[in-house]
Order: C-alpha cells, then sequence, then structure tokens
C-alpha cells in the first residue's frame, strides 16, 4: 500500500504548480463566501424589506452574471486570466464592504449589482486559466478536481457563515472580502505569468463569434441550466406542500454530501473516457430527477430524486468545463467559455421567474414536467451536437501542439 504522503505528492506532482494556487485559492474563497447564501436572510431580517424587494435584490446576482461572464472571457483573452481573476476578487472585495454599508432599496439593488459584476468575472477566468495549464484527460480531471473544491467550501460556508451571522451580520461581509482580497494576493504572488497566444495578422475579435457551434451550444446549455436552476422552486413548492424548513434542508444536504463523495471518482473515470457524450447523459439525469419531483408525494420520493438529479449534475459538469474550452481556438478560449457561462448567469435570472409563474399558473406538477423537459431537449441537443463537437476538439488539440503565435 503507497504511503499517503507519496500518494499525496505524486497527485500533486501530477500538475502545474499555477493550477493548486487555483486550487487552494478556491477552497480559501469557498470556505469564506458567507454573503451570497445567507443574503436573503440578511436582507429580511436586517435591513427588513419585504419579499417582492428581496427576490428583486437577489435577481441582481443572475443579472450581473449574464453581462460579466461574456465580458470576463473577452478580457481573459486579451489581458490573460490571471488580470481577470485579480480584478474579479479585488473588485468583488471592494464591493462586498461597501454593499456592507448600503441601506435602503436603491442602494442594496446597485451594490448587489456591482458585487455580481466583478465577482462573477472569475469563473471564465479561472476556466480559461485551468485550460492553459493542462490539456488531454488531465485537463477534464483538473476541472473536477476544482469542482470539488468549490463544493467543499460550499458545505461548509452557509454553516459557518450562520454561526457568525448570530453575533454579527457585518463581520460576513468583512470576512468575505478579506478571503476573496487573500486570493487575489495568492494569484498575485504565485500564478505563473504566461505569455498570450498572437493571433494571426488581419484576425479581427468580435465580441460575438461568428460560429454556428457555439450558438447552439449555448442553447443547449441555457437549456440544461434552466432546469439545474429551478432546484430554487423547490423551496416553494415544500413550503405550499407543508414541509418544514429543516426537511428542504435535508434535500440540498443530498445534493452537496452526493457531490463530495462521488465528485471525485466519478470525475476520475469520465476523465479517462474524455468523450462529450456524457454531458448528454448528464443533462438527461439531471431531467430524469426533476421529473421525479412531479411524481413525489412523500418526503423520501422528493430525496431519491434530488439524488438522480445531482449524480447528473456530477455526470454532466465532470466533462462540461473540457468541451467548452476545447470550443474555440487557444487564443480565443476566454470568449467562448465566457459566453458558455453567460447562459448559466441567464438561467440563473430566468430560472425563478419561469418556475414561480408556471408553479402560480399550472401548479407544481405540470411545472415539474416542463421544467424537466427543458433538461431532455438540452440532452438531445448535445447528442446532435456531438460529432461537430469531437471534430473541433481535435483542430483544438492540434492547434494546442503549435507554438504560441503559430
Amino acid at each position: 500500500m503507497t504511503p499517503l504522503p507519496a500518494s499525496l505528492h505524486r497527485v500533486y506532482s501530477a500538475y502545474p504548480p499555477g493550477f493548486w494556487v487555483l486550487w487552494f485559492g478556491t477552497i480559501l474563497n469557498r470556505v469564506g463566501e458567507f454573503v451570497v447564501p445567507l443574503l436573503g436572510f440578511y436582507l429580511m431580517a436586517q435591513q427588513g424589506l419585504p419579499v417582492a424587494q428581496v427576490s428583486v435584490i437577489l435577481a441582481m446576482l443572475g443579472a450581473g452574471r449574464f453581462l460579466a461572464e461574456g465580458f470576463s472571457g473577452q478580457l481573459s483573452d486579451r489581458r490573460g486570466p490571471a488580470f481577470t481573476m485579480k480584478l474579479a476578487l479585488g473588485g468583488g472585495a471592494i464591493m462586498l464592504l461597501a454593499l456592507s454599508t448600503a441601506d435602503g432599496f436603491p442602494a442594496l439593488v446597485l451594490g448587489v449589482l456591482g458585487f455580481s459584476l466583478f465577482s462573477a468575472m472569475y469563473k471564465p477566468a479561472s476556466s480559461a486559466a485551468v485550460a492553459d495549464l493542462t490539456s488531454g484527460a488531465q485537463r477534464t480531471q483538473a476541472y473536477t478536481l476544482l469542482y470539488w473544491a468549490i463544493n467543499v467550501g460550499a458545505s461548509v460556508a452557509p454553516v459557518l457563515g450562520g454561526w457568525l451571522a448570530g453575533r454579527s451580520y457585518r463581520l460576513l461581509f468583512y470576512l468575505d472580502a478579506a478571503t476573496m482580497a487573500a486570493y487575489a494576493l495568492l494569484i498575485a504572488l504565485f500564478f505563473p505569468r504566461r505569455p498570450r497566444p498572437t493571433p494571426a495578422p488581419g484576425t479581427r475579435r468580435r465580441l460575438l463569434p461568428r460560429d454556428r457551434l457555439l450558438g447552439f451550444f449555448c442553447l443547449a446549455t441555457l437549456l440544461y441550466s434552466l432546469t439545474y436552476q429551478s432546484y430554487k422552486v423547490l423551496a416553494l413548492v415544500f413550503a405550499q406542500q407543508g414541509y418544514a424548513p429543516v426537511q428542504y434542508g435535508q434535500l440540498l444536504a443530498v445534493n452537496g454530501a452526493l457531490v463530495i463523495l462521488l465528485g471525485l471518482p466519478v470525475g476520475g473515470w469520465i476523465s479517462r473516457r474524455n468523450h462529450p457524450r456524457w454531458q448528454a447523459a448528464g443533462a438527461a439525469l439531471l431531467g430524469l430527477g426533476f421529473l421525479g419531483h412531479a411524481f413525489a408525494t412523500a418526503l423520501w420520493q422528493h430525496l431519491l430524486a434530488v439524488a438522480v438529479w445531482s449524480v447528473g449534475e456530477i455526470v454532466a459538469y465532470s466533462i462540461s468545463k473540457t468541451v467548452i474550452s476545447e470550443l474555440g481556438r487557444p487564443g480565443e478560449r476566454g470568449t467562448y467559455i465566457g459566453l458558455v457561462g453567460s447562459m448559466s448567469g441567464l438561467a440563473t435570472l430566468l430560472a425563478p421567474l419561469l418556475g414561480g409563474l408556471l408553479l402560480t399558473r399550472l401548479g407544481p406538477q405540470t411545472m415539474w414536467l416542463v421544467i424537466a423537459g427543458l433538461a431532455f431537449a438540452g440532452a438531445a441537443l448535445y447528442l446532435w451536437l456531438e460529432s461537430a463537437v469531437q471534430e473541433r476538439r481535435a483542430e483544438t488539440a492540434a492547434l494546442e501542439q503549435a507554438p504560441l503565435g503559430g
């Protein structure tokens, strides 16, 4: 049996040092992400705002992400992922400090929107950074390791944040800002400087690349994300059906536990196959899980449904970042990652609105049927694009072997 230190050293040496800067920084930042999970409680308990105004403020998180991710991708291609990540983390930290003193509905709307515009720039830049540092199956496994780190932090932050909120809500803003600033400092000190690919002479950068494959892939991602983000409507359904808040918490705990337990082994298994078909399989499992909510009449049935769509989330995520990073040329991958990511931001904004409309007009069962159908449509579209995606990934792999600027 291999001693644990030797095993850890083998894992560490399998990836470039720059990746571990991102991994440790992600753990630090996610463990300290106190404000977003508890923002609704803060707005209602501390600021005394009504539900309608709180909903508008929370929607700014999705609006900011939709606007920022496409811009972040472009900026990462021009100035590099490291510059963009430092801007996102540093700007986000400053906005959190400003938000801690914001008072009143207009100021809070602007503060949350400003925070989201900065902080959401981090995701495309970090994905582009991982793509720059890795290749092939290693790239898929690297994204899986980062995904695992995100979910470990996301599991700890709400618990720790809830304890801190009992002492001071303002402390949440200060500590969250401190972890973002510390991560930005880690990148400034230890992340490697890499030359950016030089565009071919006469090449013009476009805000929206003329690429039908990218357009269809964005549509598939929007369909998938609309289903995934609809988990937030579960709270409304549970309230209507008389479940207790602690039972809703149990549902979310199932999702977090499965991602932490299965994320690495499932991601490692998929990385060795490295095939885009797993993204379609993940979308289909996601739809099947949400379909289960339509027919669930007991808590254990809802828990089973969550388990199914959680596995779908793991399967899809295990390959999705790799595929997205390999749709565009090395000098354009930030733009591609940002545009696809903006679809998730749009879904974050639209899914609660769509779910609320369907719930009030048609009832929970029809709502879940429609939402599940969106995931199945996304799975079908991913399958239809499979051969084109494989051809594009082969072209990108060949370009990655060429010298920078070649």
